[in-house]
């Protein structure tokens, strides 16, 4: 399959993505740009840095998110290193099998959508850290030692924090779902500080 051909795939499929935002298809277009500077090798290294200032991504926490949700929806392969020294690697898929994966990822996420209105309803004048929690996507593990990373915390720390929400749901005080698992990150670190002070 020819370069065009992969840019038309990907425009055809996106316009029925409502998960796609402006922001995806920046950075999707960065990364099919150093992939033909790269001469469309299978995988090929990106470093950060360069990556955000093509895709005219400014937060760190977005280029994360962008680069880890083009990975789940199947667009890319992404492996992140951890090592800025070396870069990561990404892998542009083919369209073919990014449709077949959406498919299943549509079905799984509708099946996981009606189980939880299911179960929800009918807490809905109740205080259920659960009844808010759609909006907001847990990260993975990935992000979060990219994040700590980057703040030069320690990585055992990003995994006690990783863990430690893990168990309580996401959720601030045990009751409220999460809206930004970077701002309590950073609360997590200052706290840190505090201790080694």
């Amino acid at each position: 399959m020819n370069c065009m051909q992969y840019l038309n795939s990907f425009f055809s499929q996106i316009l029925n993505n409502d998960r796609l935002s402006p922001t995806h298809i920046s950075m999707y277009m960065s990364l099919f740009q150093l992939w033909t500077i790269n001469r469309f090798e299978n995988q090929f290294r990106i470093v950060r840095e360069e990556v955000m200032k093509v895709s005219k991504i400014k937060s760190v926490a977005t280029y994360h998110k962008c680069l880890t949700d083009l990975h789940n929806l199947g667009y890319i392969i992404y492996e992140p290193s951890f090592n800025p020294y070396i870069g990561s690697l990404v892998t542009i898929v083919e369209t073919s099998s990014i449709q077949r994966k959406s498919r299943n990822i549509d079905s799984a996420i509708d099946k996981s959508l009606n189980s939880f209105k299911d179960e929800n309803l009918m807490d809905v004048g109740k205080n259920s850290p659960n009844v808010n929690s759609i909006d907001f996507q847990p990260p993975h593990l990935s992000e979060i030692r990219m994040y700590f990373q980057e703040k030069e915390a320690p990585m055992e720390e990003a995994q006690k924090f990783y863990d430690y929400y893990e168990k309580i749901g996401w959720t601030v005080a045990r009751k409220f779902p999460m809206k930004s698992w970077t701002a309590a990150a950073r609360n997590w670190l200052k706290k840190l500080d505090r201790k080694e002070l």
